[in-house]
């Protein structure tokens, strides 16, 4: 009779412990849902894709223009600094912001709404306008892909072969061509989070140590000219490490033109 009502009771906890962790999941989940859909409505009302001709020469070709509404989003979040795309994934197409608090975003969406997806940001030390030698992007790996949770693709060279580029939208109309040059898995104190260089020797000497901690070799070149983002995120393996994307500009263009 003792031991049936120990099991019994064994039983009782234990099926309260997993109801426990069953809801903290779906709170957890719903949550990440929700943050979801908030951004997939800003895309949606913000966003146009438009196609247009383009002359190079005697030829003639469609091209597929993106458009960002920046009055819609300041007037939503007056932060608002740039939108950032990749081609591949899809998935990252965001809103930028920039304050002089980095934590200020990490739990707090564009719309300055408290959940656990935070909001993509600006280094609160780096000029808003992606001008400097070195510009952080901060955003989390959430578990359900969103946000920087596509970086991680890049740990394969494979992946990065075949998608090698990425956008930043300014609300002046600019829009800022990025080519990947380094993928480092680093820990956060790592020289790799450097914002700030006395010379162009010094700058040299980061490019090298990024490629040098790089997980492969890009071939792609950097110099003392280069203007870098550097689009950061955790691993989700333990609490200090992260991965960071570096790319290099290459491109700058009025939108449309």
């Amino acid at each position: 009779m003792k031991n049936k009502w120990v099991r019994n009771v064994i039983f009782v906890v234990a099926l309260a412990v997993f109801l426990y962790s069953a809801y903290q999941l779906f709170i957890i989940f719903a949550e990440y849902q929700k943050g979801e859909k908030e951004y997939d409505t800003i895309v949606e009302e913000v966003i146009t894709e438009e196609i247009v001709e383009v002359t190079e020469g005697e030829e003639t070709k469609e091209e597929v223009v993106f458009k960002v509404d920046f009055d819609t989003l300041l007037k939503t979040n007056k932060e608002t600094v740039a939108w950032i795309r990749f081609e591949q994934p899809e998935k990252i197409s965001y809103p930028v912001v920039h304050t002089t608090d980095n934590d200020k975003y990490l739990k707090t969406t564009f719309e300055l709404k408290k959940n656990a997806s935070g909001a993509l940001f600006v280094d609160a030390i780096n000029a808003p306008d992606f001008t400097d030698r070195n510009t952080f992007v901060y955003g989390h790996n959430m578990k359900n892909g969103s946000m920087f949770g596509q970086l991680k693709k890049y740990r394969s060279k494979d992946f990065y072969q075949e998608n090698p580029y990425f956008y930043i939208y300014t609300p002046d109309g600019k829009e800022l061509k990025y080519q990947v040059f380094a993928v480092g898995i680093v820990e956060d104190t790592s020289e790799s989070y450097r914002r700030t260089f006395t010379d162009d020797a010094d700058f040299l000497k980061y490019l090298g140590y990024l490629k040098k901690v790089s997980r492969y070799d890009t071939g792609v070149e950097v110099n003392e000219t280069s203007q870098i983002v550097s689009l950061s995120t955790c691993t989700n393996v333990t609490d200090t490490q992260r991965l960071v994307v570096h790319g290099v500009k290459i491109s700058e263009r009025i939108v449309g033109e």
